[in-house]
């Protein structure tokens, strides 16, 4: 008997900083969404999680931010910020809240917790990674991914949430996709295999301008083209 292949774990980064760059009626249950997060109210928050709308079935996220907040403050950090009872943080996290967020000032909901006292939250808050990649090398991949992104997008003239690589530390083997507002199209993100070094594999596309396909290999040393096997 053939057994299907097991469904591919997707993530989906919150690129979008232009309030614009969302349809009015995704905009309003976004706002609607960081009001209760912002305000504490916790089982609102997880109502609005559990819509099932179909006209709206990517609309909110456990790691969706206020959009055009500059300061990076996922549910996750306000949980920490507020010293939300630990049980907040658990249905965060079972939801797909992501522990190794980092603001724009590069705190993580840990780093939050602990500053302001919150030591039994700060340890629910831990992230759990699964992957061990050493800080210098995590950031220079980073580093590299933002480039590319930059290079490939330049002609939109769009600003964009640059994504951080933690929740693939996380869920070493998803796909993180990042989309773009605009290119209809973006970028997948995910460990490349059988590398002898931390490997990030991105392939990127937009679906009206034919032939804009591309993949890279990005190491800690740099990205490089890769045309076999990937697209």
């Amino acid at each position: 008997m053939v057994r299907p292949a097991p469904a591919e774990t997707r993530l989906v980064w919150d690129s979008v900083v232009q309030r614009s760059d969302l349809e009015p009626t995704v905009l309003a249950l976004r706002d609607s969404f960081s009001d209760a997060v912002e305000q504490g109210h916790w089982a609102h928050v997880a109502t609005l999680l559990d819509r099932t709308d179909e006209d709206l079935p990517s609309a909110l996220s456990a790691n969706a931010l206020r959009a055009g907040d500059a300061a990076g403050t996922a549910p996750v950090h306000h949980a920490a910020l507020q010293g939300a009872h630990p049980d907040v943080v658990d249905d965060l996290v079972r939801r797909g809240a992501w522990r190794t967020l980092r603001t724009a000032d590069g705190d993580t909901a840990e780093d939050l917790a602990r500053r302001l006292g919150h030591a039994g939250l700060a340890d629910r808050l831990r992230p759990d990674v699964a992957l061990d990649v050493d800080e210098e090398t995590w950031t220079s991949l980073e580093i590299f991914l933002h480039a590319l992104i930059e290079v490939r997008t330049r002609r939109l003239d769009r600003r964009l949430r640059p994504p951080q690589l933690g929740p693939l530390l996380e869920h070493p083997d998803a796909t993180m996709w990042v989309g773009v507002p605009g290119m209809y199209g973006g970028f997948a993100c995910r460990w490349a295999e059988d590398t002898a070094e931390p490997t990030v594999e991105v392939r990127s596309w937009s679906r009206v301008v034919g032939g804009s396909s591309r993949a890279h290999h990005i190491t800690a040393e740099g990205v490089r083209p890769v045309t076999r096997g990937l697209l």
